[in-house]
């Protein structure tokens, strides 16, 4: 007879097999939606230029190029193994209540229910990561069904949010009764479900095209992608708008370390924007309950003068940064030394 620590094990090896799966499958899907018209990704040698099968490109005993013998690249196995540690940390972290929130009880346990939905998720953004990076472009192959997909699951289930489109702690008598829920939410689970998830999937695209616009009407060039736009409405679909602001704070803050981190190693002073928002998304994640019920945000997220006051603020303060990037850009070098 196992015991429930053996059981837990057992579980977690299954999901990071799981994983693994996932994180080829990620790989090779992106790579097969690369630009077939120059040599990019894994499905092309790097000594010959030659069109790889797929089978050389996963397989490691047949990774080898059949025109030219150069060895073919191990990224599907880096994505493989590092999905599955992700994958299993992110089971482990669930278990242990990293999305437990006072204002949210699901009828299931986490792992019944949401594990698969946010598992999808990573999966996911591991596939719009490794685009990102073959191409520098996040296909709507990708984020297209991705994005329906957490509608339609949102709808039919009922029971996914990591937190409820609306939570009022300001009531006086909250104490005794509660945080204030609209009713039509307990009424209509299903319809709430699909609220949460569209309201995700607006704020996020509009903000990042806000944050677009704002940069080609400054600096004359979009400087964020419209890949990133779809990115993040995808991300908010699965997350609803409060974790979805969230991510739009965590990943700049991401971005230096992993941009810092791109730097050290490979000397590349340019890195896609994609990832740093998938970053930000899983840690939000995996952190959802500190975040909500540790730092304070549900008294924020509950009055949405302070939200708007804080989205105006922050955008002001991106477009004073554009503006000095401007005013850099556009001083001669020798007024510089």
């Amino acid at each position: 007879m196992l015991s429930i620590r053996e059981w837990v094990v057992m579980w977690l090896i299954v999901i990071f097999c799981v994983g693994l799966v996932a994180g080829w499958s990620a790989v090779l899907w992106a790579a097969s939606l690369a630009e077939e018209a120059r040599p990019a990704g894994i499905r092309w040698c790097r000594g010959c230029a030659a069109r790889l099968p797929v089978f050389s490109a996963v397989v490691p005993w047949a990774g080898h190029c059949s025109g030219c013998r150069a060895r073919t690249s191990s990224g599907p196995w880096l994505a493989a193994v590092g999905t599955g540690c992700l994958f299993a940390v992110f089971a482990y972290l669930l278990e242990q209540g990293c999305q437990t929130v006072t204002e949210v009880r699901p009828a299931q346990a986490l792992w019944q229910a949401r594990l698969p939905f946010h598992l999808l998720l990573l999966f996911l953004l591991v596939t719009a990561v490794a685009a990102d990076l073959i191409d520098y472009v996040i296909p709507d192959q990708i984020i297209l069904p991705g994005t329906l997909a957490a509608l339609l699951l949102s709808f039919a289930s009922g029971d996914l949010q990591l937190i409820h489109i609306w939570v009022d702690w300001s009531d006086e008598m909250v104490q005794v009764y509660g945080p204030w829920l609209p009713q039509w939410m307990k009424d209509h689970q299903h319809l709430h479900g699909l609220a949460w998830s569209l309201c995700g999937a607006v704020s996020g695209a509009s903000l990042v095209w806000a944050g677009r616009v704002a940069a080609n009407r400054i600096l004359g060039f979009p400087a964020i992608g419209f890949g990133d736009v779809t990115l993040m409405a995808m991300i908010g679909a699965f997350m609803g708008w409060q974790p979805v602001l969230c991510v739009l704070a965590v990943s700049p803050l991401a971005g230096i370390v992993l941009g810092l981190a791109v730097f050290v190693l490979t000397g590349r002073g340019f890195m896609a924007f994609g990832p740093c928002l998938a970053a930000g998304a899983v840690i939000v994640l995996c952190t959802w309950n500190a975040i909500w019920e540790q730092q304070g945000l549900r008294i924020i997220f509950g009055h949405w003068p302070t939200i708007a006051g804080l989205i105006l603020s922050a955008f002001s303060l991106y477009c004073l940064l554009l503006l000095g990037v401007r005013w850099f850009r556009s001083t001669p070098v020798s007024r510089l030394r």
